[in-house]
């Protein structure tokens, strides 16, 4: 998994849907069978924050110096690159082996988050979505190590601070939440540390849906 994360230059007022827009301006960008790899084998999320623009792919791509958001009649600069890499084994290695575990962990939605269940967009994130999310989406990333029939019942949300959000997206109004959750594990350790491991995978995957159109972005700590 390669991280990019790119700096950003812009002189007009910053909105999260920027990041959905500046996906669509890199896709059509790329030739055509880059953009139909990002919509079908390759693992992608991507998001962005007043800041910066978070990239986490599985594929190596170039970016412009510049991007021109058409909806928002906006022009974005990436003014500098960090590049950096991760593998299932060394996320394994480290949080189930390595790194001291920790009992409770933040989640900070960087960008509107949300859930679909019974149809209807999730304004409010539970433990059983959250860590329902997370185990999909290593699933789905991981080639080795699959997590299957596990039952995320040794944990709970201690403590959160949230505020509902809007993404626009396609021309709809998806109404998400913005800010952190405290998660507190408790139980077996080996749990206890593949807690960690998922929970900092976010970082990567994004948790909720539409995580490669901009929504879902998450740091962790602080």
């Amino acid at each position: 998994m390669r991280q990019y994360r790119l700096q950003l230059e812009y002189q007009d007022r910053f909105s999260y849907s920027w990041g959905y827009a500046i996906y669509s301006a890199f896709l059509a960008e790329l030739n055509e069978e880059l953009a139909d790899a990002v919509h079908g084998d390759v693992f992608f999320t991507q998001y962005m924050t007043p800041e910066e623009w978070v990239v986490n792919t599985t594929a190596p791509f170039d970016f412009k110096e510049s991007y021109h958001l058409h909806r928002f009649g906006a022009d974005i600069r990436l003014i500098e690159q960090e590049i950096s890499t991760i593998t299932e084994q060394e996320l394994a290695d480290k949080f189930l082996i390595k790194e001291p575990y920790q009992k409770t962990i933040r989640l900070r939605f960087l960008t509107p988050t949300t859930f679909k269940q019974d149809g209807e967009y999730v304004l409010y994130p539970t433990v059983e979505l959250i860590m329902q999310s997370l185990t999909n989406k290593w699933n789905v990333w991981a080639k080795s190590f699959l997590l299957e029939d596990i039952q995320w019942d040794n944990c709970q949300i201690s403590r959160y601070n949230l505020r509902s959000a809007l993404y626009f997206l396609k021309g709809i109004r998806i109404r998400g939440f913005v800010g952190y959750v405290d998660l507190r594990f408790w139980g077996p350790e080996s749990m206890i540390r593949l807690a960690n491991m998922i929970c900092n995978f976010a970082q990567y995957s994004g948790i909720g849906i539409k995580s490669t159109l901009g929504m879902g972005g998450v740091g962790i700590g602080k």
